[in-house]
């Protein structure tokens, strides 16, 4: 298992590494920043560009990665561009700028401000389309609990 520059607490990557084979961190806060991220994800001594970097993403079909771009605020940045071009994998945009909605499928973002932590677990699964059980009521309320503390009560 990989991470990239994810700074959270290990029983949140512990729960994490349950689900997702890679999990990749981006600072989505400019293009500096999405660029250097983006560049450190390719393993080994391959040359480390964006485009290596989104080529072995999309070439990783066996695995069930995250990417994260987080605090995604600017919709100058247009952010497609680093999306891999394939079907796996999984894509969370972390933002306060509601126009960056244009990236999600219909109906797949979510206001999340003012939320208590039951709702905020709720909201998680239902988007992740993810079936209410033990587990994933565990893993959501991490999540919730540790990326998004501000959001409960």
């Amino acid at each position: 298992m990989q991470i990239s520059r994810i700074q959270s607490n290990s029983q949140l990557l512990t729960t994490l590494f349950l689900s997702f084979f890679d999990i990749f961190y981006i600072d989505a806060t400019s293009e500096d920043t999405i660029q250097t991220d983006l560049e450190a994800i390719v393993p080994g001594n391959s040359k480390r560009t964006v485009e290596m970097s989104l080529r072995w993403l999309a070439s990783q079909t066996d695995r069930n990665w995250l990417l994260v771009f987080d605090n995604a605020d600017n919709v100058a940045l247009n952010l497609k561009q680093y999306f891999p071009s394939c079907s796996s994998g999984n894509i969370l945009i972390t933002t306060r700028n509601r126009e960056l909605r244009h990236y999600t499928a219909k109906d797949a973002d979510a206001d999340v401000k003012g939320m208590d932590l039951e709702d905020a677990k709720c909201l998680l699964l239902v988007q992740a389309r993810a079936e209410s059980n033990a587990e994933n009521d565990a893993l959501a309320e991490t999540i919730v609990q540790v990326i998004f503390p501000p959001i409960h009560l």
